[in-house]
């Protein structure tokens, strides 16, 4: 039994001796209300979407402080509620199923315990702002890191709230860089050994580090943990958290070399959430409320900021080289212009929207992606503040006052707000664009190919290099299967998303050669919708689809 005051709440996790995969989770506590209830999260900051972490939930149970049993029932699909009078002292345990890799997801076994907190912690309803404290019990062998703080043997928080957004990893074998900046120290946590990085990774982190503390003039927590899960496959995944953030990125073997950039840019972007969401956020989230969805129309500040800039730093910074900016600038380009959602709904209902399907890619055309997009429209506020202020103000000004003004006021800020704030820096010539970008329809072709004129970068448009997405609009992936229609396509209301291609010109798609393809000015093709097999006729003409901007930055250009 756990000692236990009115003070506090204690929680403990225990991974010997169970089944494979599972923690046993103890929290104990003085009921502040007769029958008091448990909860567990509805979501987690950092992904918007409703969350299932009830599912992985088994064998509850209550006791009193004389051990005695107590009636537990659910009252709600994440709601608990204990028969115990007020002021009773109640240790509550369960077991939590760990097997889910993803960076917020939770994962338990002989070599690696992993957990985000908001995940696989319950609260008592109405006690969230009471001190908590967590005690691990893991194999002695384990090296635990995390950004909660610590004393002795035991973690202390000041409110669920904050023992929620705490990740913690342990593991026999962890590996540490670290570096500091103006006496803040900076740990780089890896699940695999130095051997998997390149000598520069500290100097690389550093130099990110140090151009984004610049920017906002300070750091707003006393120290950072990066956590990352490098693994066997190929895996992409980071999520942000007060003063840490979790990446899973693998294979291992690549991440030397090829996947290399792809670490630091989700580092990079990562750790500028520390200011932009996890302290500046909307104020439909302030506070969070992790018990039910909370809509906002401003992803685009959140995430699109962040995507855009995230990448920028490291260019700016020489981490990376310009041509490799071009290239991400580029990708962000073609993943923008080939979302046809651009035409059917708004970066602001999109946003809203999270909550109705999350970040799959959904039914055919319904939406955009506040980190695509959004980061298109953060480039064209950029270009937008320096045009205004004959390049004396950038985006990068702009999030410093909104962090100046969120440090004054501790409150969040509104699409009101941000409207306002734009218009200021840019005096107010850009109030119908603006509108347009955020609560429009469109590519905004014309405002990217102005903007790109105005910062004398060249740009061109291009087909996709995918042969049938290129010449009929059909954007197949490596097993034929359609994963999306050029609108512009004369096949559009013959094939769909999720058809998939059988044969072409009586061949199985296996043993035709693309290149032998492309000579032909039209080809016949079989495809089924897991129900029928049809056959359609497809000619070249001398329209292409699945068309993109794409950039070439010269010495002459003024962006980094």
């Amino acid at each position: 039994m756990i000692q236990n005051s009115i003070k506090i709440i204690e929680y403990q996790i225990d991974n010997t001796n169970l089944a494979a995969n599972f923690i046993r989770i103890t929290i104990s506590f003085e009921a502040l209300k007769a029958n008091p209830v448990l909860k567990i999260a509805a979501w987690r900051p950092g992904r918007y979407m409703l969350q299932n972490y009830a599912a992985n939930i088994r064998d509850w149970s209550a006791r009193d402080e004389d051990g005695h049993l107590l009636e537990v029932g659910k009252s709600e699909r994440n709601l608990w509620q204990i028969n115990a009078p007020v002021h009773s002292k109640v240790t509550f345990s369960y077991l939590y199923y760990c097997r889910q890799m993803d960076a917020g997801g939770c994962w338990s076994d002989t070599d690696l315990f992993y957990i985000n907190t908001i995940a696989c912690l319950m609260t008592v309803d109405g006690q969230e702002n009471i001190p908590c404290t967590l005690k691990l019990n893991l194999p002695e062998s384990f090296v635990v890191k995390t950004g909660m703080p610590k004393e002795s043997d035991t973690y202390k928080v000041d409110s669920f709230l904050s023992l929620s957004d705490f990740p913690i990893i342990a593991s026999p074998a962890l590996t540490t860089f670290s570096y500091t900046i103006k006496n803040i120290p900076f740990y780089i946590h890896s699940t695999v050994d130095k051997s998997h990085f390149p000598k520069s990774i500290t100097e690389d982190f550093k130099n990110f580090t140090e151009i984004q503390i610049a920017d906002f003039g300070a750091f707003p927590e006393k120290e950072y943990h990066f956590l990352l899960l490098i693994l066997p496959y190929q895996h992409y995944h980071g999520v942000e958290h007060r003063n840490s953030t979790v990446i899973c990125l693998g294979p291992a073997t690549d991440i030397k070399e090829k996947l290399y950039a792809e670490l630091v840019g989700i580092c990079s972007h990562e750790l500028y959430h520390t200011w932009n969401i996890c302290k500046i956020r909307p104020a439909e989230m302030r506070p969070y409320n992790l018990f039910k969805a909370q809509y906002f129309k401003t992803g685009f500040i959140a995430e699109g900021i962040t995507t855009y800039l995230g990448d920028y730093y490291l260019g700016l910074a020489g981490v990376f080289s310009s041509e490799w900016y071009q290239e991400e600038l580029n990708i962000l380009l073609k993943r923008h212009f080939y979302s046809f959602g651009n035409d059917h709904l708004s970066i602001a209902n999109s946003s809203a929207d999270l909550w109705i399907d999350g970040y799959d890619a959904g039914i055919p055309n319904r939406k955009v992606s506040i980190y695509v997009k959004g980061a298109i429209i953060a480039f064209l506020m950029d270009t937008a503040i320096r045009k205004s202020s004959d390049n004396t103000s950038t985006l990068r000004d702009f999030m410093r006052t909104l962090w100046d003004s969120f440090q004054t006021t501790q409150e969040g800020y509104t699409e009101a707000s941000i409207a306002a704030l734009f218009h200021s820096f840019t005096s107010n010539k850009y109030v119908t664009d603006y509108g347009r970008w955020i609560y429009g329809l469109g590519d905004l072709k014309n405002d990217l190919t102005e903007a790109f004129y105005y910062l004398q970068i060249p740009v061109h448009e291009e087909a996709h290099s995918n042969f049938f997405a290129r010449y009929f609009g059909l954007l197949c992936d490596t097993n034929f299967t359609i994963q999306s229609v050029d609108p512009a396509s004369p096949y559009v209301n013959q094939v769909g998303k999720g058809d998939k291609i059988l044969r072409i010109n009586n061949l199985l798609v296996s043993e035709c050669k693309m290149e032998e393809l492309a000579e032909l000015d039209a080809l016949f093709i079989d495809y089924t919708n897991g129900i029928q097999i049809w056959q359609v006729e497809l000619k070249r003409t001398e329209h292409l689809y699945f068309k993109a901007l794409q950039i070439q930055l010269t010495e002459e250009s003024k962006l980094l």
